[in-house]
């Protein structure tokens, strides 16, 4: 019975091989399944579907285009400043007697197109009379009307039957005017010899009832403005206002 123990006795079976020391023959065990979440991030995403366009939305405003007229005029507003400097810096040198006149030239400047409107538009012309008293020799006399004032110097006009621009000595035997200036607003008067009066027929060009300007004269003289319903003396540097109608 021992004799048939020994021998009918089986061999123990050697363990198995070790996934890592398989030969090449060996088939590999399968892997474990990978994580759901690496196959969602795999897993290609689905393009979002387009929204229905709103009815009420407002349309996006376009870029905005270069306005060629707008930088045109930005353009000659600088080049116009840059003038305006170069004068006021060329003008520290000159003396009171041409800073005066420069003066003069740049405020009628600004007034061009109030006059050329004034010249297109108003049809109604109206007599004033102007007469400068005890000018001395040498000097001058200014007068203008306000910059805010709708009229202008006229000789009148031929459709009106109202033209004309008169001079006259008044007591002296001649003019003594060395120059005589007269513009859109402006008028000016120098003379050589004492003179005791001057009158001087013109017309206003306005639709205004009013006129309001200023004068400067030199020492002891005085103008005079008269209309067909008033009439105002004024001395020195002064303004002056008339009723035309």
């Amino acid at each position: 019975m021992d004799d048939i123990k020994k021998s009918g006795t089986s061999k123990v079976p050697e363990k198995a091989a070790k996934p890592d020391q398989a030969g090449a023959g060996a088939t590999p065990l399968p892997q474990a399944a990978a994580p759901a979440a690496a196959l969602e991030a795999a897993a290609p995403t689905p393009a979002p579907a387009s929204a229905a366009p709103d009815p009420e939305a407002k349309p996006q405003a376009a870029a905005p285009v270069p306005n060629t007229e707008l930088l045109l005029l930005r353009v000659q507003q600088e080049q116009a400043a840059s003038m305006m400097a170069q004068i006021k810096s060329e003008a520290e040198a000159l003396s009171p007697e041409e800073m005066r006149h420069l003066h003069s030239h740049l405020l009628a400047n600004p007034m061009h197109a109030l006059n050329e409107t004034c010249f297109k538009e108003v049809d109604t012309f109206r007599q004033m009379s102007l007469t400068f008293s005890n000018l001395r020799a040498n000097s001058k006399a200014f007068l203008s009307i306000r910059q805010d004032q709708k009229a202008i110097w006229s000789e009148g006009g031929e459709n009106s039957r109202m033209v004309g621009l008169s001079f006259a000595a008044g007591t002296d035997p001649a003019l003594y005017l060395r120059s005589f200036l007269i513009n859109a607003r402006e008028m000016i008067l120098e003379t050589y010899q004492d003179c005791s009066e001057i009158n001087i027929n013109l017309y206003v060009r306005t639709d205004q009832l009013h006129l309001q300007g200023r004068v400067d004269l030199p020492p002891g003289a005085s103008v005079t403005l008269q209309s067909r319903c008033d009439r105002s003396s004024i001395v020195g540097l002064s303004s002056f206002g008339v009723d035309l109608e």
